[in-house]
């Protein structure tokens, strides 16, 4: 029953305090009786008790050194993880902007070719801007629309005004008689 009171009770800090507390008083009531009477068995004791002692401290500072390696090894990998998981971020946005500029590209001229002949022609026969717009806003992702406009534009721009002229001038053709003389004749 005392041991275990003993046990229970010599536990953690507390234990290293009572550990303290008896070296201390060994030493103490040695260095009084060597004071008043010296004996060589008590001057070993005492040899021994610093012996001991100093053992303690270096088993301390070894305890101490282990606990502050995996303090310094926890805060490290701590922070190594932090650094890593910021250079993948950066890294896997640069990635992703390349292959999505190499993508949109690559979307943007297929789209463009197959687009244009359909917006040249909505635009000869509806000459409506407003409705270019909602077809392209329709078929083109964000990326993709902000490049397509620019170049959808302009090819249609130039291919509209070629068609323009070509059916102005076939209409003129089928208007205006072939022969003067019976053009002067059907007028009169």
């Amino acid at each position: 029953m005392i041991l275990g009171t003993l046990t229970g009770r010599f536990r953690g800090r507390e234990t290293q305090f009572h550990i303290e507390l008896l070296y201390g008083a060994l030493f103490i009531a040695g260095f009084v009786y060597l004071v008043f009477r010296v004996d060589p068995r008590v001057a070993a004791f005492e040899g021994g008790l610093v012996v001991g002692y100093l053992l303690r401290v270096w088993e301390k500072m070894s305890i101490y050194e282990r606990i502050l390696e995996e303090a310094v090894s926890r805060e490290a990998e701590t922070q190594v993880e932090a650094e890593v998981e910021e250079q993948v971020g950066k890294e896997v946005e640069e990635r992703v902007e390349e292959t999505v500029d190499e993508q949109v590209g690559e979307e943007v001229e297929e789209r463009v070719e197959e687009t244009v002949d359909e917006e040249v022609e909505a635009r000869v026969e509806e000459t409506v801007d407003e409705e270019v717009q909602e077809r392209v806003d329709e078929r083109l992702d964000q990326e993709v629309q902000e490049r397509v406009e620019e170049t959808v534009d302009e090819e249609v721009q130039e291919q509209v005004d070629e068609r323009v002229e070509e059916r102005v001038e076939a209409e003129i053709e089928e208007r205006t008689p072939d022969d003067p003389e019976a053009a002067d004749g059907e007028e009169t």
